[in-house]
């Protein structure tokens, strides 16, 4: 087989995996009992739930604009 053959197994595919630039990060968040019922319960997106909460809590005590 010649160098320059791919071998069509493994290594790097052009356009697999997340695309560059994402404006989200992955975490691991640890809610109290009552908390997570509630927020279960509503049958909301959670992620958006919590960003937005965290956004408003942020924005009222002045450390985002």
């Amino acid at each position: 087989m010649e160098e320059n053959t791919k071998k069509g197994r493994g290594g790097k595919r052009e356009g697999a995996g997340r695309p560059a630039g994402t404006s989200t990060t992955a975490m691991s968040l640890r809610l109290d009992n009552d908390l997570y019922q509630s927020l279960k319960s509503l049958g909301l997106n959670k992620n958006r739930f919590i960003n937005d909460a965290i956004r408003e809590k942020m924005i009222r005590d002045g450390i985002l604009e």
